[in-house]
C-alpha cells in the first residue's frame, strides 16, 4: 500500500513524466515552495541561489488555512544548493526560473553555458517577455541546447516564505495552470509533465504572447498601489488607522471601487494592444488574453465566491485573502509605500514599459492610463522610463524588459516564437537545426 501511494504521489494527477532532476533558480517565495514540493514528490531538486548557506537541507511547506489544508504539511529534502550554476544545472531535465522578471536576464545568462542539450528551461511565472529574454541570453548557437522553452501564466500558488531557506506557506493554490512553449508544438507534452509535477491541472496556451499580455501583476499592482497612495508626495507617512480607513492594509481583499476603476482602465488599454496585434497578424491566437475579471475567475474557480463586479471578484477571492500590502515602516506606527518592492521594480520596467514599447512598435496609439501609471511610479523610483513626449527613453531600455532591449525593433519579430513552424518557415531557429 505505501509503495503504491508513493508512486501515485510521484506520478501526480496528470500522468505525465516526472523528471529525475530539476534545478530551481531563485530564492523568493515561489522558489521555496517549488523546491520543497518537488523534492517531497521524490524528484532530485537542486537550487541556484545567491544565499546558499542560509538554506536548510529540507524545506517545510505549510498549507494551513489554504484550500490545500487537508493535504497537511510537506517536507522535501534538497540535493544541492549553490550559487554556482555549474554545480546545480548539469543533469537537470527541467530548469525552472522562480524569480521576479527583472532577475530573469541575469539568471538565464548564468544558466546558459551549463544547460544539457535537450533540457527544458522555463519560468514559474513568465511575465515580461520571457521568450525574448531566453533567446537573448542564449544567443544564436546556445539556443540549440534548449529542448523546450516554457512559461507558466501564473505561479502555481500564492505563497510566502516563513523562514528563509527553511519553510514557506501556501496561501492560495491555483485551480489550474496554463503553459506556453517554444516550439509551440511541444505544449501538450510539457503540460502533462507540469501537471504531474505540481498536482494542479495544466492547460495549454497558444503562445508566449498570451503570457506577456495576460492581464495580471503588470496592471493589478500599479492600479491598486496608486489608488491606495495617490496622495503620497514621497515624504509623508500614514498611520495604521489611515490605511485601514482606505482599506489599504490588504493588497487584494481591500480592493475598493476606485482601485477597480483604475484597473479596468489599464485593462482596456491592454486589450487594445491585443486587438492591434490581431489586426496585423490574423493567424495569431491571443484568445487567452481575456479581460481581467474573467481571467481571475478562470484561474481561481470556486475560490471566487462573488462575481458581480471586478471589485467583488478581488474581495471574495479566497486565494487573495491573506496578501498584505507591501509597506515600509518609516517610524513606529507610521508607514510609507515600499518603493524597493517588486510592485515598482518588476511591474513597471518589466510590465507597463513592455506594454508601452509594444504600442510604439504597433503605431503609437494613445494609452493615457499606462502613461500615467508609469509616470507616477517612476517619480518615486527616480527614473525617467517615459519622457515628456510620451515616448520611452531609449537610454533606459536596457534596464527594462522592453522588446527593443533585446534587439527586437519590428513587430514581426515579436511573433517569431508564437506561431507554428509552417507559418514561420526558415525564420524558426529550431527549424534550421
Amino acid at each position: 500500500m505505501l509503495k503504491r501511494q508513493l508512486e501515485e504521489r510521484k506520478r501526480g494527477p496528470g500522468y505525465g513524466r516526472l523528471p529525475r532532476q530539476v534545478t530551481i533558480c531563485g530564492g523568493g517565495n515561489g522558489a521555496h515552495v517549488c523546491a520543497g514540493f518537488l523534492a517531497w514528490k521524490g524528484i532530485k531538486v537542486n537550487v541556484l541561489t545567491r544565499r546558499p548557506r542560509e538554506w536548510a537541507p529540507s524545506i517545510e511547506i505549510i498549507t494551513q488555512s489554504s484550500s490545500w489544508e487537508a493535504k497537511g504539511t510537506f517536507a522535501g529534502t534538497l540535493h544541492v544548493v549553490s550559487d554556482e550554476a555549474s554545480r546545480v544545472v548539469p543533469g537537470s531535465e527541467y530548469v525552472i526560473i522562480a524569480a521576479p522578471a527583472n532577475a530573469h536576464p541575469a539568471l538565464l545568462t548564468k544558466v546558459a553555458p551549463h544547460l544539457d542539450f535537450g533540457a527544458k528551461i522555463g519560468a514559474l511565472f513568465a511575465q515580461g517577455g520571457f521568450d525574448w529574454a531566453v533567446k537573448h541570453a542564449f544567443g544564436t548557437e546556445k539556443i540549440k541546447r534548449i529542448g523546450v522553452m516554457f512559461g507558466l501564466q501564473n505561479i502555481p500558488w500564492i505563497c510566502k516564505a516563513v523562514k528563509y531557506g527553511h519553510s514557506a506557506r501556501i496561501l492560495g493554490p491555483k485551480k489550474g495552470l496554463w503553459v506556453a512553449t517554444y516550439p509551440v508544438e511541444a505544449r501538450d507534452a510539457t503540460a502533462r509533465d507540469l501537471e504531474s509535477m505540481f498536482d494542479i491541472p495544466c492547460h495549454t496556451l497558444p503562445n508566449f504572447l498570451n503570457l506577456t499580455l495576460t492581464p495580471s501583476n503588470q496592471i493589478i499592482h500599479p492600479a491598486r498601489y496608486y489608488a491606495i497612495f495617490r496622495d503620497w508626495d514621497g515624504k509623508r507617512s500614514y498611520s495604521r488607522r489611515e490605511l485601514e480607513a482606505r482599506e489599504g492594509l490588504t493588497l487584494y481583499k481591500g480592493m475598493d471601487e476606485y482601485s477597480a476603476e483604475c484597473l479596468a482602465t489599464l485593462d482596456n488599454e491592454l486589450q487594445q494592444i491585443k486587438f492591434a496585434l490581431l489586426q496585423r497578424f490574423p493567424q495569431l491566437d491571443l484568445s487567452y488574453v481575456m479581460p481581467i475579471g474573467e481571467r481571475i475567475v478562470n484561474q481561481y474557480g470556486d475560490d471566487v465566491t462573488n462575481r458581480s463586479s471586478l471589485r467583488q471578484i478581488f474581495r471574495s477571492n479566497r486565494g487573495y485573502s491573506s496578501c498584505l500590502t507591501p509597506l515600509k515602516e518609516q517610524s513606529p506606527g507610521r508607514y510609507q509605500p515600499l518603493v524597493e518592492s517588486r510592485l515598482f521594480w518588476e511591474d513597471i520596467p518589466y510590465g507597463l514599459v513592455i506594454l508601452k514599447n509594444l504600442v510604439e512598435l504597433l503605431g503609437n496609439f494613445p494609452t493615457p492610463a499606462i502613461d500615467f501609471m508609469i509616470r507616477w511610479h517612476q517619480t518615486f523610483m527616480e527614473k525617467d522610463y517615459l519622457l515628456s513626449d510620451n515616448q520611452l527613453n531609449p537610454r533606459l531600455l536596457h534596464e527594462t524588459g522592453a522588446p527593443c532591449k533585446y534587439g527586437i525593433h519590428r513587430v514581426e519579430e515579436i511573433v517569431e516564437t508564437c506561431l507554428p513552424r509552417e507559418l514561420l518557415g526558415y525564420r524558426h531557429p529550431r527549424a534550421r537545426m
